[in-house]
Parts: structure tokens; sequence; C-alpha cells
């Protein structure tokens, strides 16, 4: 009889018998609400010949649940504590294969192509895990993660002082859609704020056309400052007579934040500091 993984009580136990205390430093909140864990796996929807990868899997708890869904498991961890676990919890299906190590330093290339990448994600590694996803886009079809719920709140965000660069960067390649709202009280230990589900789908073509290096120096640029307008942002890093004559020819109002500016619009004002070679 397989173990409940999503009973603090479990969760507890084996813990306890591996004699391992969970590091608040690496964001270790576990799953432990059975029901939440359907509610994802119904949100995943997984095509049964998948190839997932899994970001931090801990010990196991939606890699089992997801296991018998997909062809193909790759359950990463980085705390080498919880590998036996991952392993003993995931002895039964032969297409999960556990990896230790660092999610951010791994190729996703090497796991294949049209990736359903997943995972509860720590706060610390999230925007590192998105812009991963942005960056190695090419071999990733969607993604489906829990996140902190003001993260997932902000990266769908309309224009405006919600906006966080991120989900800019993302809109530019995916769709983004938040699911539901995840009690803190469904994890062990609880964390401190709520989750958010998300779920990204890679989108045909670009929304975008200036080159992707080119875009995201841009947002990191524009974005640097949120509370100063254009003219100041941009003179700050460029120049005053470069940034009037982007102003200008963009027909950009000077007084804007890049928070309130339509896609379109970054777009634009990164083709434009590309074309004269700087950014």
């Amino acid at each position: 009889m397989k173990r409940d993984l999503t009973s603090p009580r479990v969760i507890r136990e084996i813990l306890s018998r591996y004699g391992i205390q969970l590091k608040k430093g690496l964001g270790q909140h576990f799953l432990a609400d059975g029901n939440v864990l359907r509610k994802i796996i119904s949100a995943i929807d997984p095509q049964g010949s998948e190839i997932a990868v899994e970001v931090g899997a801990g010990i196991g708890t939606l890699t089992c649940a997801l296991a018998p869904r997909v062809g193909k498991l790759y359950a990463v961890e980085l705390d080498r504590r919880l590998i036996p676990i991952l392993r003993e919890n995931c002895a039964s299906y032969r297409n999960v294969e556990v990896v230790h190590g660092d999610f951010l330093g791994m190729c996703l290339e090497e796991f294949g192509e049209g990736l359903l990448v997943v995972g509860n994600l720590p706060y610390e590694i999230t925007s590192g895990v998105f812009l991963k996803l942005i960056r190695e886009r090419h071999c990733v079809e969607r993604g489906c993660f829990l996140v902190q719920w003001e993260v997932a709140r902000k990266l769908v965000a309309p224009p405006g002082r919600e906006r966080s660069r991120l989900g800019v960067h993302l809109s530019a390649y995916f769709d983004i859609e938040v699911g539901f709202r995840v009690s803190r009280n469904c994890f062990y230990p609880p964390p401190e704020v709520d989750g958010g589900f998300v779920v990204l789908r890679k989108l045909p073509s670009p929304r975008i056309s200036a080159p992707p290096e080119a875009f995201e120096e841009a947002l990191r640029v524009l974005f640097s400052a949120r509370r100063k307008t254009l003219r100041r942002v941009l003179s700050d890093r460029f120049g005053k007579e470069v940034a009037e004559r982007l102003l200008d020819e963009l027909g950009l109002d000077p007084r804007a934040r890049a928070e309130s500016l339509a896609l379109e619009d970054l777009d634009r004002i990164a083709h434009w500091l590309h074309r004269r070679g700087l950014v």
C-alpha cells in the first residue's frame, strides 16, 4: 500500500526516519493536501506521452501523482538528503529518473524537446526558473508551477503599478494563466504566504520582433528604477540626447513609466536601442 505523501503525519515520519530537518533557505514547503494535488494534476492535463521535468521534486508528492500520466519524468532535486527518499517513493515507476542537481544549471535540451516543466517553486528560484524557460524555450512546450500568490498575480497584471518585469518578459513568448489560489495551510511546513498555480503555454511565435537578448536587456534597463519616468531612466543609462531622440522618434510620453507601456511599445524601444547597438 502506497503512503499518502500529502499527509503531514506521513511527511513528518519520513523526514524523521531519515533524520532530516528542512532548510528554510531552500524554501522547502511540501504540498500536504490531497484535494489540491488532484486539482493540480487535472490543471496540468498530462498528455500521456509527454516528457516532463519536475523542478524540486522533494519527497516525490507531485512526482508520484504525475508519473502514471506522462511518458517520461525527470525528477530534479537539489537537496542530496532527499534523494534516497525520492528514489524510494518513486521506485515503482519505471519512467521516473531521479536527478540530483541544480535545475538552474542544467541544459533543458538534454532532457528532450516539447518539454512539460512542473514544480512547486521556492520563491528564491522562481525568477531564475522562468528566465530559464524563456531562454531555452526552443525545447519547452509548457510549464505548470506553484508560486507565491503575489508573484502569480503580478505575472498577469495589466500595465500599471502591479505589473512585473518578469510578467512582461514571459508574455512575449508564453500565454500566462493563473489557475487558482492555494492556502498556505495546504503545505508542510506552512509558508508565510499563500500559493498560486500558474500555467505557461508557449506561443506559436513571439509577440515581439526585437531580438530576444535585446528585449531582455531593454526590460532590465527600463524596469531598473520603476518610479522613474522614461526620460529619466533612459537619460541615466544612455544620456539625455539619446533619450530625447528615442522618445521623439517613437512618439512616447517622456513622463510615462515602463510599467505603464504596452508590450508593443516596449518592443519598439528594444528595437530602437538594438539598431543603434545600445542593447
